[in-house]
């Protein structure tokens, strides 16, 4: 698994904690803005800079949930499958995918990407108080 270099490292870092202080005084898309320039830092191949390139996207997509812009959060879903290499893969990229899916009312691939997370997490990924609908979505 690789790791970023300084200055990119620094440059990344910086821009992620402006994120979340942006985040936290409640600037979402200010935040989101400061997590897709963090992106554009991450060298190619993405998916081999496991930490930073999964839990970016992952940001971006929550962060496009609370703004409730599915479309947007849909752009990065697809994004999301480029990253995390040397993750484990509990079927948490096929979740979020799902959840997006739901959202945007496409439910026939929803249902398709929690088939497969559910495969995978062994039923874990339904977790959340929240995660209900897409469990019944999974099992109607």
């Amino acid at each position: 698994m690789a790791i970023l270099q300084s200055p990119i490292k620094e440059k990344f870092e910086s821009l992620v904690a402006q994120s979340d202080e942006q985040f936290e005084n409640g600037n979402h898309n200010e935040s989101i803005s400061l997590l897709e320039e963090a992106w554009d830092l991450i060298p190619e191949p993405k998916g081999i800079y496991s930490v930073q390139s999964y839990g970016l996207v992952k940001d971006i997509i929550d962060t496009y949930f609370i703004t409730k812009d599915f479309e947007k959060a849909k752009v990065w879903a697809d994004k999301i499958f480029l990253t995390g290499f040397a993750r484990i893969d509990s079927g948490g990229k096929e979740f979020i995918s799902g959840k997006v899916a739901f959202e945007l009312g496409d439910l026939e691939t929803a249902k398709e990407f929690f088939s497969i997370a559910n495969k995978k997490s062994e039923g874990r990924c339904f977790g959340d108080p929240e995660d209900i609908k897409y469990l019944k979505l999974l099992k109607g």
